[in-house]
């Protein structure tokens, strides 16, 4: 099933108020966490990174989000998380130990 654009942001907007509503009436205000405002572009980069951080080939990420460049794919939808940096300087030092 294909979702148009708006109608994927309406329903994410709708699930954000609907999780913000739900914690608001849990109780204490200085201990609930609520949900930001999240977009279509929110939830690509997310996927993308997320990708990344599986050491998914860096070409195939390219291919799924449809970018021509790779250097668009590596520039705007990729972030060196603190896991994804942990997680390489670990391999690094296992591979120097050799």
């Amino acid at each position: 099933m294909i979702m148009m654009k708006k109608t994927l942001l309406v329903c994410m907007t709708h699930i954000v108020k609907d999780c913000n509503e739900i914690q608001k009436q849990k109780g204490n205000k200085e201990d609930i966490v609520l949900l930001p405002h999240i977009t279509n572009h929110i939830l690509r980069h997310t996927f993308a990174t997320r990708m990344c951080e599986s050491d998914i080939n860096i070409k195939v990420i390219q291919d799924i989000l449809g970018h021509s460049e790779i250097q668009t794919t590596l520039d705007i939808y990729t972030d060196a998380t603190e896991h994804m940096k942990k997680k390489n300087m670990k391999k690094l030092s296992d591979y120097l130990e050799r």
